[in-house]
């Protein structure tokens, strides 16, 4: 493909060997074999010219370089040419290169001015200019509805590729005592990528402005209006919106230099940056951004979201705007201030929010910076939060958190702080806290859980994170039910990623049954009960293995079943299970006394492996009969399913009709 931009160099070539011919012969023939500029080579060139009036001129070329790009066998025709002392002109020439380009060109000798115009396809036209009298060259060049795709082969192989839109451009260049140049360029519904896919826009629509005069310095101003179109710069998406850019600067062998630039972006607010550019080194030796109100959310969404790791920091939502700066110095990230007001964070899955945030964040490569944030409230996944005050101190290396209370519904969660430093492997933190005894009543009317009586308090030891792992040193200790619960041997990988893997090990004691079941609609049970839960395995939240008992704790206390509670615990053992006295005798009766009872699972690969207290002929015992009047309830189902099983006590704890065989 021949593009406009060569024939705009070709023009002057041919318009001097055409002057050179002269005009005394009917028909002149002219062979040069090569021309060579720093920018373009011919070879091969053959010229023809018939001298009627109006003449004709060929010029054929065997092959020719401009740039890194190669074309072989080009025509040139001028059916119509007219050759003079004072014009040599062609009003209807044809370029041939594979395509046809129609063309014109008028030159002036003596006054060294060259007229070229180049009509690719309909409404499309390149039109140059060249004047270069008394060493003095001005040159301008006009494009209308240019064809964006016509740019590719002078592109390098691996840049961007247009695929669609046109453009308009309007430049002048001038050399006097300085280089000038004046641009204008409008791009209209264009589209480019690269190969790779890194790089992609559609439908753009964008004016730029570009001044710049100087010679080994360049100054330069430009002006940029973007209106519409979207862009994908890997990581970073620019979603269709209003920008504008206006900046000024200077441009050497060794840097650029941005001197001021203010961008408006629309959705975030106005930033002014300043800035320098190693060439050399190819690096950023300084650059500070500022602004004043900017959006928090169009911020995060648009540079920082993309650039976060996965998991909870990169499913935020943000309210508010803030006030800041941020700097690179030797190419480094070096300085981060930033002023809250009004600002709110929520987790787009509800697991917590902030609201009324107010205060600053700092951070300096070479400075332990103070920081302090102040939060109205908020919530917990559905646990309310009262108002607190954070304070932190930040540095290259290591983040520590002062102690801090938070109220809980109407207790009080109070760490002891936070230690976070920066290893080789990565970063690392150790925190410990405890949480002050909340309401059940209040715990369960916010989770939306029937209700529940007693409290609920915890004691959280140190808890260490190191190489994306989190283990609890020592046990978490929470009393509920009237009971405790212990939890050993907790650890988690992936933890703040979407599919944490959990393990430890749980056992609960002397949990007051009669709290226990006053919750749910199970039935009424009285005593005390023990749970055991060995090898738990968590994947994304959801059990996959563990060695769980229930079983009655020990010593002296009431224990009675009702008849509704009975006919659940047989539900859960699924179909054959049975009452160990005569079905038509439970109405008689709304309690039963018991000795013992207990139900164990041990689950792998989605399957429950079912046991009791202890073994009866073809089943197990899941409740023991012991006073008067007794019952035994007997277990046959050895394996069930564990989503079966859930649903079961889904069914059992919200009311459901329990089926008794």
């Amino acid at each position: 493909m021949f593009s406009p931009l060569n024939a705009l160099r070709l023009a002057g070539a041919c318009g001097l060997a055409l002057y050179g011919l002269g005009v005394s012969a009917q028909e002149l023939k002219l062979r040069i074999e090569d021309i060579q500029a720093p920018s373009f080579s011919l070879r091969g060139i053959e010229a023809r010219l018939t001298l009627a009036q109006p003449g004709q001129l060929i010029i054929r070329i065997d092959h020719a370089q401009i740039q890194q790009r190669e074309w072989r066998h080009l025509t040139l025709q001028c059916p119509q040419a007219r050759i003079a002392r004072e014009l040599i002109a062609c009003p209807q020439g044809m370029l041939e290169s594979g395509e046809q380009f129609p063309f014109s060109f008028k030159y002036w000798p003596a006054n060294k001015r060259l007229e070229f115009i180049v009509q690719p396809a309909a409404r499309e036209r390149w039109q140059a200019l060249l004047d270069w009298r008394s060493g003095r060259l001005t040159a301008t060049l006009e494009v209308k509805n240019g064809q964006a795709t016509r740019l590719n082969p002078w592109l390098p192989a691996q840049a961007l590729q247009f695929s669609h839109g046109v453009f308009d451009l309007s430049a002048q260049f001038k050399r006097e005592q300085q280089a000038h140049l004046e641009s204008v360029l409008t791009l209209r519904e264009v589209a480019f990528s690269n190969r790779a896919g890194s790089h992609a826009g559609e439908k753009l629509d964008a004016t730029l402005h570009l001044q710049a005069q100087g010679d080994a310095a360049w100054q330069w101003r430009t002006k940029l209006a973007w209106r519409a179109g979207e862009v994908f710069w890997e990581p970073f998406y620019f979603a269709p919106g209003v920008r504008d850019l206006s900046a000024r600067g200077t441009f050497t062998a060794q840097q650029a230099v941005v001197e001021k630039a203010q961008l408006d972006w629309a959705g975030i607010g106005t930033v002014v940056i300043e800035g320098s550019w190693d060439r050399s080194a190819k690096r950023i030796e300084t650059l500070r951004l500022s602004g004043q109100q900017l959006a928090l959310n169009g911020l995060y969404e648009t540079f920082l979201k993309p650039i976060l790791p996965g998991g909870i920091l990169r499913k935020l939502a943000l309210q508010g705007h803030a006030d800041g700066s941020l700097q690179f110095k030797q190419g480094r990230f070096d300085t981060l201030a930033l002023e809250v007001h009004r600002g709110a964070i929520a987790h787009e899955d509800q697991r917590f929010n902030l609201e009324g945030v107010e205060g600053n964040i700092a951070w300096q490569r070479n400075q332990i910076r103070q920081n302090r944030l102040r939060s109205s409230g908020g919530a917990l996944g559905k646990l309310a939060l009262g108002a607190f005050t954070m304070e932190a101190q930040l540095s290259a290396d290591q983040v520590t958190l002062a102690p801090l209370q938070i109220p809980v519904l109407d207790g009080m969660l109070s760490v002891d702080g936070v230690d976070a430093r920066r290893a080789a492997t990565g970063w690392e933190w150790t925190l410990s806290a405890d949480l002050q005894p909340i309401s059940m009543r209040r715990f369960s009317e916010a989770l939306k859980l029937p209700t529940m009586h007693g409290t609920l308090s915890a004691v959280i030891p140190q808890v260490r994170y190191a190489q994306q792992k989190l283990q609890v040193d020592g046990a978490l200790l929470f009393k509920v039910f009237d009971g405790t619960v212990v939890v050993t041997d907790l650890s988690a990988t992936d933890v703040f990623g979407p599919a944490p893997h959990v393990y430890g090990n749980i056992d609960m004691r002397n949990l007051d049954l009669t709290l226990l079941t006053q919750a749910f609609s199970f039935g009424s049970i009285q005593g005390r009960l023990d749970v055991t839960v060995r090898d738990l395995e968590l994947f994304g939240w959801k059990p996959v293995r563990f060695d769980a008992k229930v079983a009655s704790s020990a010593g002296e206390y009431p224990r009675k079943i009702s008849q509704r509670a009975v006919e659940n615990i047989t539900a859960l053992g699924g179909a054959g299970g049975t009452a160990a006295i005569q079905r038509s005798f439970l109405r008689f009766f709304d309690q039963f006394g018991y000795r013992r009872m207990g139900l164990s699972c041990r689950l792998a690969r989605g399957v429950c492996a079912m046991s009791g207290v202890s073994e009866a002929p073809n089943g197990y015992v899941m409740v023991e009969g012991g006073g008067i009047p007794a019952l035994t309830v007997i277990g046959y189902n050895r394996t069930v399913d564990w989503d079966e099983l859930l649903a079961r006590l889904q069914r059992a704890t919200q009311g459901g009709k329990p089926i008794v065989q």
